[in-house]
Order: structure tokens, then C-alpha cells, then sequence
């Protein structure tokens, strides 16, 4: 008994040790904190970091990477006049009103469910390996669109990519019969039977 009091005793102090050397970061990085990130072309890289939230209204000049890192949620307001990398994130949702001037990478985001409306995207949107299974009626990519790897089981209605549709992998056995692509349509392996004469794709159709 005395033996094992005194193992306890020194294993509590032990770990002790380790969570003061190893405190926890996780909170919320406001305006003045976040200057420390931004480089001479208004990047702002918090990659593989503990922050969890951003400060609202948010106005950045060029890209933001938040790959990797413990961010649950963006802010209300943002405004991205770059990229916007959100890969391998635990994001749930991104807010209405949301702006990206780039591309918006989503890619592992395993926790994200539901692409909302009101989300304005110049570039490409990338959900490869994320959890989306439901993508808002009418939605236009201003460039390429993937859902490689995703549970998602069918494309919206009146879909517009102006770029490549990626499907390998997905849960999507039929498309729309009003799909617009301007680019190619890459399957993948997908098995899809039917295509609906009024579907309109410039490109082509890889299987």
C-alpha cells in the first residue's frame, strides 16, 4: 500500500508537471493578436494553431489559411479578398453574408453538413472528404466544384459550375436534368446510368 501511495503521489506530480509545461491555447483571437499574423501582402496564416474563434466583421486583404487548425466557427461579416483555406478544420457551418474573393477550399471538413445560401465564392469550392450532404438550390461556382469522397447523395437543382464537376466517390447516382457545366464532368468511377438530354456540359464526360 505504501508503495503504491507513493507511485501515485509521484505520478500526480508528474503529470502536473506536463500541464504546466503544456498549457492550452484554445480561445478566441481578437483584433490586436491577429495583427501578429498578418504578413506585408495581408495573409494570414493560423495553420495547425489552437485558436477556436476570429473577431467579427472581419476585412482581410489577402488569403486566409486556417488548415489544420482548431477553428469551430467563423465570424459574422467576413470578408476575404483572397483564399479561403479551411481544410481538415472542425467548421459546422460558415454564416450568410459571407465573402470570398478566391477560392474556397473545405476539403476534410468532416463536420460540415450543409452548405447554407448567401455565401458569395469567386473562385472554385473544394468539399473533397468533407461531411456535406446538402448543397443549396441554385447555386452557381465560378470555377471548378468538387464532392470526391463526400456522403453527398444528389446535386442541387439549377446548378451552375463554370469550371469542372468532380464527382468520384460521392453518393450521387443521378444528376439534375437543368445541371449546367462549362467545363468537363470527371465521374470517377461514379455510377451514373442516365444523363438527361437537357443537361448541358461544353466539355466532356469522364468516367
Amino acid at each position: 500500500m505504501k508503495i503504491m501511495s507513493k507511485f501515485n503521489y509521484l505520478l500526480t506530480g508528474l503529470i502536473g508537471c506536463v500541464f504546466l509545461s503544456n498549457p492550452v491555447y484554445a480561445e478566441k483571437l481578437n483584433k490586436h493578436r491577429l495583427i501578429n499574423h498578418i504578413d506585408s501582402y495581408g495573409n494570414i496564416t493560423l495553420r495547425n494553431t489552437d485558436y477556436t474563434e476570429l473577431p467579427d466583421d472581419l476585412v482581410l486583404k489577402g488569403n486566409l489559411n486556417l488548415a489544420n487548425s482548431k477553428i469551430k466557427k467563423l465570424p459574422k461579416g467576413l470578408v476575404v479578398k483572397g483564399n479561403l483555406n479551411l481544410a481538415n478544420t472542425v467548421i459546422r457551418t460558415i454564416p450568410r453574408g459571407t465573402k470570398v474573393e478566391g477560392y474556397l477550399n473545405l476539403a476534410g471538413t468532416t463536420e460540415l453538413k450543409r452548405y447554407p445560401r448567401g455565401i458569395k465564392v469567386a473562385g472554385f469550392i473544394n468539399f473533397a472528404g468533407s461531411g456535406v450532404t446538402e448543397l443549396p438550390q441554385r447555386l452557381t461556382v465560378n470555377g471548378d466544384l468538387s464532392v470526391i469522397r463526400t456522403p453527398l447523395t444528389q446535386l442541387p437543382k439549377q446548378l451552375t459550375v463554370t469550371g469542372n464537376l468532380y464527382l468520384g466517390y460521392s453518393k450521387i447516382t443521378t444528376l439534375p436534368d437543368d445541371l449546367v457545366v462549362k467545363g468537363n464532368i470527371y465521374l470517377g468511377g461514379q455510377q451514373i446510368t442516365e444523363f438527361p438530354e437537357t443537361i448541358k456540359v461544353d466539355g466532356y464526360i469522364f468516367k
